[in-house]
């Protein structure tokens, strides 16, 4: 920091800061104080134990007396319990909502194009559509088991939008983009006939 300073600067503040004010070295140089200090700072070179007293010991000395407290003296806040000293029109309000508060029943979309909705307060009350809209009519989804849309299209969260895949399915249906269409129907028509296969079994139990 500061090499592009010429060396007469680096020298001037490396003999001059440990104990001359920095508002005179600024405008010796014709620089900034926060260039100085910076010069400095870089350089480890900092103000001497002398100069910090001779230059800030009265202000230091006078703003700690009268700030001290004394033996016996009480806080000035004792038996005060509650005491809250901000401006009435900043304190918030009995069902107070921040600014940024959402309804139930609001919606938003995420980075990657999944559509939330509010349907309680509080931190957990947000859930992603489709998934609430299968959980709604077809109970909650089994651990291990995935939603997808079949149209690929993230914003039709109908219910006969939806399929519920295993995780071997899943990785297979995200890499199927990389194969020819006739491939992907193909592949799409497999994993249908395997969920039907696998209803129709539950069923005979």
């Amino acid at each position: 920091m500061g090499s592009k300073y010429p060396k007469e600067v680096i020298d001037y503040v490396i003999q001059h800061y440990p104990t001359t004010r920095t508002a005179e070295m600024a405008e010796v140089l014709g620089i900034s104080q926060n260039k100085v200090h910076q010069l400095a700072n870089s350089r480890g070179i900092k103000k001497t134990k002398e100069y910090i007293r001779k230059v800030h010991g009265p202000v230091v000395a006078i703003a700690g007396i009268n700030n001290r407290f004394y033996k016996g003296q009480e806080a000035w806040n004792k038996g005060i319990k509650g005491f809250n000293n901000a401006p009435e029109h900043t304190l918030f309000k009995p069902g107070h909502l921040p600014a940024n508060h959402k309804p139930v029943g609001w919606t938003r979309v995420d980075g990657e194009g999944y559509t939330w909705m509010k349907i309680a307060e509080g931190r957990q009350g947000w859930v992603m559509i489709h998934r609430f809209a299968w959980e709604l009519e077809n109970g909650p989804i089994p651990e291990g088991k995935f939603l997808r849309f079949i149209d690929g299209n993230k914003d039709n969260w109908q219910v006969e939008n939806l399929m519920l895949v295993d995780r071997e399915s899943n990785m297979r249906l995200n890499t199927i983009h990389r194969y020819p269409e006739e491939v992907k129907v193909a592949m799409k028509i497999l994993s249908k006939l395997k969920r039907k296969i696998e209803s129709h079994g539950k069923e005979q139990d």
